[in-house]
C-alpha cells in the first residue's frame, strides 16, 4: 500500500497547482487596507523616493568653503528653492528639507556654530556630504514588488512613500470549515467517549494567517447524507473538513466526495501523522479533507493547506528549509515521519508528548521536521517547515 501513497513534496506541489488553477479575479483596493494581501500584478513606483535632494541631518546647507554667511532657514515641507547658494553662504536646514542648488554639503548642527561675527564656522572635520539624493531609494517607474508578493507593513510603507494609493490584489479565497463526528462537543469537559472540538476555534485563524477568508465553521454529525450535504452545499472556494477520511463505518468523506461529483486529486500522502489526507476538486471548489486526530489534522493543514492557499492567492509555494538535528531521530517505518520541534544550541530537537492524537508537543514547537524512512542521526539534516502561527 505504501507504494501507492503520494510523496509529501509531490502532494504539496499538487495542492499548489490546484490552487493556481482557481485563482480568483483580481480586485483594486486602497493601500491603507492592503496589509497582508497578495499582489495580483507587478507594482511600479509612480514617483521617486526621495522626490528631491534632501538634508540627511539637521544643520546648515553650505556652498564653498567656510566661514559662511548665514541666510534664511529651510524646513521640511518647504518647496525646493530655485535660488542657488552662493559660495561662502549657508542656510539652516532640517532633516528631509530640500537642499538648494549649489549646496556643497550639509554641515551637521553638532559640527559647527556661529562665531562672534555671526559667521558659521566648523568645529569638527567631516568627509560626509549628508545629502540624500533624489531617487536614491526608488526611481520613478522602478518595479517595487512583483505579482505574488505579500504586502507586509514595510512594503506598504515603501509603496506609500513612492506615491502609491491603490493596489491590485488577489481576492482572499473564502473557506468553510466542517468538523465531522458525533463524538465532537463544542463546550465544557467532554464526557467519556466524547472529545472537545479543537478545530472550530483554531483552523479559521490558521487559514486567516495564510491569507484566506474563513466564513463559517460548522459541526457535522456522522452520516453519509449529512456529510455529502455539508461538503456539496458549500459555496466557498475551499472547504476544509476534519475527520471521516479513514475507512471505518463512520468515515463518510470519500463516499460523499464521489456522491457530490468531486474528483480526487490527492488520495493519501506518505507521511505520518497525516496519511489519510485527501484533496478533491468540485467545479470551482476545492476540498481539503484532513484526518480527525488533532496533530494529524494540524500537520495536514500546515504541510498541504499552506501551499493550497498560496496557489489560490497566486503566491509561490514555499520550499521547506533544511535544519541540523541535535539528536538522533529514528524512523524505522516506511514513509516520512513528521515531528514538532524546537531549536536548541545543539540543533533541532523534537518536542515531547507527540502522537497523531496529541497537541501538547505542537503547542511548544516552532516548526515541523520531516524525517525520511531510515531516520537521521544527530548532526545530519532534515527538512523543516515553519508553523504559520509562529
Amino acid at each position: 500500500m505504501t507504494g501507492s501513497l503520494l510523496p509529501w513534496l509531490d502532494a504539496r506541489d499538487a495542492a499548489h497547482r490546484q490552487g493556481l488553477q482557481l485563482l480568483g479575479v483580481p480586485e483594486t483596493i486602497a493601500l491603507d487596507g492592503a496589509v497582508g494581501r497578495t499582489l495580483a500584478a507587478p507594482l511600479d513606483a509612480p514617483g521617486d523616493v526621495p522626490g528631491h535632494d534632501g538634508a540627511a541631518m539637521d544643520g546648515w546647507a553650505v556652498a564653498g568653503d567656510g566661514p559662511w554667511r548665514v541666510g534664511a532657514p529651510i524646513v521640511a515641507g518647504a518647496a525646493p528653492s530655485v535660488e542657488p547658494l552662493v559660495p561662502g553662504t549657508a542656510r539652516p536646514i532640517t532633516t528631509g528639507a530640500p537642499v538648494p542648488p549649489g549646496t556643497s554639503v550639509v554641515v551637521r548642527s553638532e559640527d559647527a556654530g556661529l562665531d562672534a561675527a555671526g559667521l558659521l564656522v566648523r568645529h569638527t572635520a567631516s568627509h560626509r556630504r549628508h545629502v540624500r539624493p533624489a531617487a536614491e531609494e526608488v526611481a520613478r517607474g522602478e518595479l517595487l514588488f512583483g505579482s505574488g508578493h505579500v504586502l507586509t507593513p514595510p512594503r506598504i510603507a515603501l509603496a506609500a512613500a513612492s506615491g502609491v494609493d491603490e493596489v491590485r490584489v488577489a481576492p482572499a479565497p473564502t473557506v468553510r470549515v466542517a468538523v465531522l463526528g458525533d463524538e465532537v462537543v463544542g463546550r465544557g469537559v467532554p464526557l467519556p467517549g466524547r472529545v472537545r472540538d479543537v478545530f472550530s476555534p483554531t483552523l479559521p485563524a490558521v487559514l486567516r494567517s495564510m491569507g484566506a477568508a474563513p466564513t463559517v465553521a460548522v459541526h457535522v454529525p456522522d452520516g453519509a447524507d449529512e456529510t455529502a450535504a455539508a461538503l456539496g452545499d458549500a459555496p466557498e472556494r475551499l472547504v476544509v473538513s476534519t475527520g471521516g477520511t479513514a475507512g471505518s463505518s463512520t468515515d463518510h468523506v470519500r463516499g460523499a466526495l464521489a456522491r457530490i461529483g468531486a474528483e480526487l486529486v490527492v488520495d493519501r500522502v506518505d507521511v505520518r501523522p497525516g496519511r489519510p489526507v485527501l484533496l478533491a476538486r468540485r467545479g470551482r471548489t476545492l476540498h481539503l479533507c484532513l484526518p480527525g486526530n488533532p496533530m494529524a489534522a494540524m500537520v495536514g493543514m500546515v504541510l498541504f493547506g499552506g501551499p493550497l492557499v498560496a496557489g489560490l492567492l497566486g503566491r509561490p509555494v514555499d520550499r521547506p528549509s533544511v535544519i541540523r538535528l541535535g539528536v538522533d531521530v529514528p524512523n524505522e517505518r516506511p514513509g516520512a515521519l513528521v515531528l514538532a520541534y524546537r531549536s536548541t544550541g545543539a540543533g533541532a530537537v523534537p518536542t515531547t508528548h507527540q502522537s497523531s492524537a496529541m497537541l501538547r508537543g505542537l503547542a511548544e514547537a516552532e516548526g515541523l521536521l520531516v524525517v525520511p524512512a531510515g531516520g537521521r542521526r544527530a548532526g545530519e539534516t532534515a527538512a523543516a517547515v515553519p508553523l504559520p502561527w509562529g
